[in-house]
């Protein structure tokens, strides 16, 4: 089975969300995508709205990894305490490493809020957690990352 968990993040403007990931975060590949008129009649959308405003589908990637966004289209979104983003590194890859720290020395000089530095932790590694000016929280850990086989499958 492949999968993939990518993160999708709902805004209140996706377009100016995807401006502030890619100038904060130094964000790659973004792209958004505006809806059809038929993509704004099944959403009930004012039929006056600019759609080219409007993001329906949108993404970026944070060090190479993927997030998917759009506009919030069935109300003003909110952020929870539930949920947070890790952005996880190999505390034996030097670059990456490397990487993570730019990151978050970038992000400390933006209008974040740290919630506890990136800083060595007793278990090992660094990790660090900020919310960012959209209320998500994310965090910045160096772990251990030992390289394991896929898994097969046996059933015959």
């Amino acid at each position: 089975m492949q999968a993939k968990l990518i993160p999708y993040l709902e805004f209140e403007n996706a377009k100016d969300a995807i401006a502030y990931y890619q100038s904060v975060f130094g964000a790659t590949n973004a792209y958004r995508v505006s809806p059809t008129v038929a993509e704004a009649e099944r959403f009930g959308l004012d039929p006056a709205v600019d759609l080219e405003k409007m993001t329906m589908r949108g993404g970026f990637q944070i060090m190479g990894l993927d997030i998917q966004c759009a506009d919030a289209l069935m109300g003003q979104p909110t952020s929870s305490t539930l949920i947070s983003l890790m952005l996880a590194v190999n505390e034996d890859d030097s670059a990456s490493v490397k990487a993570l720290d730019a990151l978050y020395q970038r992000l400390v000089k933006s209008d974040v809020k740290v919630i506890s530095p990136f800083a060595k932790q007793s278990l090992g590694g660094k990790m660090g957690q900020i919310v960012d000016a959209y209320g998500i929280t994310w965090i910045l850990s160096e772990q251990d990352m030992p390289v394991s086989s896929a898994p097969t499958d046996t059933a015959e």
